[in-house]
């Protein structure tokens, strides 16, 4: 039996399908670096599973392998999700499981911008900054000094949110 169609929806300039009211919940915003390290990665595992136990609704782009990794932890536990994505709704192919948490009611995925390409580091950029200005706090596994994380974290302080880092760079939780 084929699955039924997601129907989309519109909410202040952005396009999305799933459960809208998840939007109007006070998210936490999750991050890390691309690479992390393995202290951090346990960080970040232990932290995803306490989240998805209470049920704490996550926001991000679930993009680099540590996000993807907190994302696979919470869909399986039907914790609530938003998923962030920079292409164009209509044209992207959800994996299977974002596909079902959608039709759950336990995701949204909205569209910030109608970009057709990759992926570019100053979307990833852009995407970051709408998540976190839509999340009630940040929680950051671990930024590379020198990657693009970092720099948005340091603004993040300087604009007073809600940051916590959950290995600092020395190596402790």
């Amino acid at each position: 039996m084929a699955k039924p169609l997601l129907s989309s929806w519109q909410k202040d300039g952005i396009a999305g399908v799933g459960n809208r009211a998840l939007l109007e919940q006070p998210l936490t915003a999750f991050f890390a670096s691309r690479r992390c390290s393995g202290l951090a990665i346990r960080a970040a595992m232990d932290w995803a599973v306490a989240q998805a136990r209470a049920r704490t609704p996550l926001v991000g782009g679930f993009h680099s392998p540590l996000e993807q990794s907190v994302l696979e932890v919470m869909l399986p536990a039907h914790a609530p999700v938003v998923i962030v994505i920079v292409r164009q709704l209509h044209a992207a192919r959800l994996p299977v499981a974002w596909r079902d948490a959608v039709q759950a009611g336990i995701a949204a995925v909205v569209s910030i911008e109608d970009m057709q390409q990759r992926l570019t580091a100053e979307q990833a950029i852009r995407r970051n900054h709408w998540i976190a200005r839509h999340a009630a706090q940040i929680v950051v596994a671990e930024a590379a000094p020198d990657g693009s994380l970092a720099s948005c974290l340091a603004q993040w302080k300087i604009e007073r949110m809600r940051v916590s880092i959950l290995l600092d760079e020395v190596g402790n939780q």
